[in-house]
């Protein structure tokens, strides 16, 4: 099986000729460009023009987008790329592309009925997301092989739980380890050219020497209670979602939201209308959970995989899995909210350690029972004094 890049050609151009992967000139296609030679094993260029071109084809300049063309034009190009792509790939190969929709309408399909995998990782985004995402796939060259890793390790202890569980049928009957390490997953939010749901919140519990908080508490305070109230004041995670929905509809907003650790009855009483609609959304996400049973502390097992998994899927170069267009935190008053794709503020510039994921692979393997509990950590020894 082979990995295969097509990226599409740009308007700025070199004046004279050149081979192909030097005639465009962008940021964009340059940044594409790095990318597939990088992380495929073959690469073509979709030019309005000439087609599919090889990269170190000698081609002259030109004005010419698929922009200007009709329907009719853009399925004849595309079955004219096509009829030279098909010999170059073959069924189970991943086809990765970077090019806008009038290149892929008609592309895709055929590639897909090919038997190929396609992968869209830009897929909805404008230039400058993209840019981006291109950018912070470039300063990490092997984090995007970690973030496979990891959702590889998800979809195995997923599988092997019988699946995620919706957070409103949740209850404290269902065998909740007393410990742990949990992700949420929110509704339409899926990892970028992909049916594969994103991670949108890890958390924690316990990480206070002598706590005596459990995994359960934890989550049905994020949940609210059986009435479908909550308490935001208790839940940062619910503090920011009533945020971004205060912030998405101005007339559900409540000026003392967020003000103060207890507030009154009055109060309390004023604020349900959006405890409820941040019930209602919190409710509707999924969360996964990893069996983390060591002491609470600061340098708890569960405190070193929170922090690894936050600086994986996000970091100092931003998130690997960018959010949709449409993501509620894009409204949050908070930028790193809106930045990072997760309802994460501690941790998102972390410098994660790749080992980490031997770690979570054994706990994965403990929550499943096919491990027993340690009896003593098994995290790296001081990993909690290494340069964060």
């Amino acid at each position: 099986m082979s990995r295969v890049g097509l990226i599409s050609c740009v308007s700025k151009k070199q004046s004279t000729a050149a081979q192909a992967k030097d005639l465009y000139c962008s940021a964009l296609f340059t940044k594409s460009r790095e990318y597939v030679q990088q992380r495929c094993d073959s690469w073509f260029i979709l030019s309005a023009k000439y087609g599919l071109l090889e990269p170190n084809e000698f081609i002259e300049p030109y004005e010419e987008t698929l922009n200007a063309k009709s329907a009719k034009e853009r399925f004849q190009w595309a079955d004219d790329v096509w009829s030279s792509l098909r010999s170059r790939i073959h069924p189970g190969d991943d086809i990765v592309v970077l090019a806008g929709e009038r290149y892929r309408e008609r592309l895709v399909p055929l590639i897909s009925a090919h038997g190929c995998r396609v992968d869209l990782p830009m897929q909805g985004l404008g230039i400058g997301r993209q840019l981006q995402w291109l950018s912070n796939q470039q300063s990490q060259p092997h984090r995007q092989r970690d973030v496979e890793r990891l959702y590889q390790a998800l979809h195995c202890l997923e599988t092997s739980i019988d699946g995620m569980r919706l957070l409103s049928a949740c209850t404290g009957s269902q065998g909740w380890p007393c410990r742990g390490v949990y992700l949420f997953f929110e509704p339409g939010e899926v990892r970028r050219g992909s049916v594969e749901s994103r991670v949108v919140r890890v958390g924690t519990h316990g990480v206070s020497r002598g706590s005596k908080a459990t995994l359960w508490n934890r989550l049905r305070t994020h949940r609210g209670s059986n009435d479908g109230l909550g308490n935001h004041r208790g839940s940062v995670f619910r503090l920011h979602v009533g945020a971004a929905m205060s912030a998405a509809n101005p007339r559900i907003g409540v000026p003392t939201w967020g003000i103060g650790s207890s507030a009154d009855a009055q109060t309390r009483a004023a604020e349900q209308n959006l405890e409820r609609l941040v019930s209602r959304h919190i409710g509707a996400m999924h969360v996964l959970w990893l069996a983390v049973d060591d002491e609470a502390g600061p340098t708890s097992d569960r405190a070193y995989i929170e922090r690894n998994l936050i600086g994986l899927l996000v970091g100092k170069s931003g998130p690997v899995d960018t959010p949709a267009d449409n993501w509620l935190g894009l409204f949050s008053p908070n930028v790193r909210i809106r930045d990072s794709g997760l309802w994460n503020l501690d941790f998102l510039e972390y410098r994660y350690d790749s080992d980490f994921l031997d770690v979570l692979d054994e706990y994965v393997l403990i929550t499943t029972k096919k491990r027993p509990q340690p009896s003593n950590s098994i995290a790296p020894q001081g990993w909690s004094q290494a340069e964060a």
